[in-house]
């Protein structure tokens, strides 16, 4: 699935600087990776518009306004594993110069590369740039969310509800309510009263039985 940023591109396909004055939405893109000084759409423009996709998108950008700045983006990957919405960053005027181009993945096709990508012919378009001029595909680390979920043999780790160790304490505290109202119903006065006190002790024992199960299947027990 392409990145979050690349879809924000694809809806500014078509923005482009202004004959007469300066497109506001070109001047956002520099407000939004930090560069609000910025108040024409004459600047070079490209790595402010993926910096501002990104930035749209929740992802981390680099903020700078050098296409190359990207080349310490994200992790590498092979031309060939390239895929929707990755960073391309390429080279202009000579391999060793400072300029540069960056915008997002579409596809390859033979040698040329085609680029989501701003102010490619003062516009957002896409373009083909030779696969000849690229210096490298960068992609965005996939943030995960650490989950609780473990898979033993290829079979789902239960839910709270189906553990072993939770259920084990569920019968605990039945049982021990159930025997003390059993043994209540039998007693009178006084005696009733100790009883009742007891079986509160072993049912709030049962509790806390269960809350430490409930922590190691937290952590992985079943």
């Amino acid at each position: 699935m392409p990145n979050p940023a690349y879809a924000l591109a694809e809806a500014d396909i078509g923005v482009l600087e202004w004959g007469e004055g300066h497109n506001p939405k070109v001047v956002q893109y520099f407000a939004d990776v930090g560069h609000g000084w910025v108040q024409d759409d004459e600047t070079a423009w490209c790595a402010a518009f993926v910096g501002a996709m990104l930035k749209r998108a929740g992802m981390p950008h680099t903020g700078k306004l050098n296409a190359r700045s990207y080349l310490d983006w994200g992790n590498e990957v092979d031309l060939h594993e390239a895929r929707e919405g990755d960073i391309v960053v390429f080279w202009r005027g000579s391999p060793d110069d400072w300029r540069g181009h960056v915008g997002f993945f579409v596809r390859q096709d033979g040698d040329q590369i085609y680029v989501l990508g701003g102010n490619q012919r003062n516009a957002v378009n896409v373009l083909a740039y030779p696969a000849s001029r690229l210096l490298s595909v960068r992609r965005s680390p996939v943030s995960r969310v650490p989950t609780r979920v473990a898979v033993v043999e290829g079979e789902a780790r239960p839910s709270p509800a189906s553990s072993r160790t939770v259920q084990a304490s569920a019968v605990q505290v039945a049982s021990g309510a159930g025997a003390a109202v059993s043994s209540i119903a039998m007693l009178e006065g006084t005696s009733q009263i100790v009883a009742l006190a007891f079986a509160g002790v072993v049912v709030l024992m049962a509790l806390w039985i269960m809350r430490e199960r409930l922590k190691k299947w937290a952590n992985g027990d079943r």
